[in-house]
């Protein structure tokens, strides 16, 4: 359902799995209408509700969510905290009796943290505590890539060289999921062109063919030096993989004069794959 062209408000449905007594229903229907609508596409958690017990606290939540969509959720990590925002407890859970979210729909549910995964003395943690429930999110990123040389690589680099290129992919900083990447390694200015070698590396699921290469080469200052979009046939890269290529600027199209290469940067120029 709707609210506003950007918002959305959801539905409260109950799990089959917890025999929510008809007055706690109202209950929870008075803090879901309190509640602000999501924008497209949100995962939500709200508490309701925090009480001690004697092995540890019960936390009562809503969860919502505003995919057009069914979610079915497996792991989630929560987090209670004070209303200065200092942490109390953490603890991943296990939902596979939470079932699964229709569309654009929230719904409560209890979570136990036991003492062991509080942050603080059980002491410190009064039943109707002001709090807060919030996700802890883990942003999901690539850290290995393997190092891929074709023959033409192969037979063209040293054993050195080779060694420097596959240090310098280990060295590399982690890709979050779904990304395609450049790394400049190497830059050879000669009268007329400049050629550019650079590691392409696939943070995606599946492997990514490749037809043509969008760049552009920034000189010391920053400046766009120059931008071109490169064909590179059927260039394939699996997924977790880094290849290198070289790519060769001519100066004719140069959009800047006498640009400053004591420094420089390679960027891709973004398009959808």
């Amino acid at each position: 359902m709707t609210n506003s062209p950007n918002t959305y408000k959801t539905q409260l449905d109950f799990s089959t799995e917890w025999e929510v007594p008809a007055q706690e229903k109202y209950i929870f229907q008075y803090y879901h209408q309190q509640l602000e609508d999501l924008v497209a596409n949100q995962l939500h958690v709200h508490g309701v509700k925090l009480y001690k017990v004697e092995a540890g606290i019960v936390v009562t939540g809503i969860i919502r969510h505003s995919l057009p969509k069914n979610l079915r959720l497996e792991q989630i990590v929560l987090i209670v905290k004070d209303k200065e925002g200092k942490e109390l407890a953490k603890k991943e859970f296990e939902m596979e009796l939470f079932g699964e979210l229709p569309p654009c729909s929230a719904r409560p549910w209890n979570f136990l943290f036991e003492k062991e995964d509080l942050l603080v003395p059980y002491e410190e943690i009064t039943n109707e505590m002001d709090f807060e429930l919030v996700f802890e999110y883990y942003e999901r990123v690539v850290k290995d890539f393997e190092l891929y040389l074709d023959e033409d690589w192969s037979n063209g680099l040293t054993e050195d060289q080779k060694e420097y290129v596959s240090t310098l992919v280990s060295s590399l900083e982690p890709l979050k999921i779904n990304e395609l990447s450049i790394v400049g390694f190497h830059f050879h200015e000669m009268e007329n062109v400049v050629q550019v070698y650079i590691v392409i590396r696939n943070s995606y699921a599946d492997t990514l063919t490749i037809e043509n290469l969008p760049i552009q080469l920034l000189d010391a200052a920053g400046d766009i030096v120059c931008k071109l979009g490169f064909p590179i046939g059927q260039f394939e890269i699996e997924s977790k993989q880094a290849r290198p290529i070289n790519l060769s600027f001519p100066k004719e199209v140069f959009m800047k004069e006498n640009p400053d290469f004591s420094s420089w940067i390679i960027e891709m120029i973004p398009q959808t794959l």
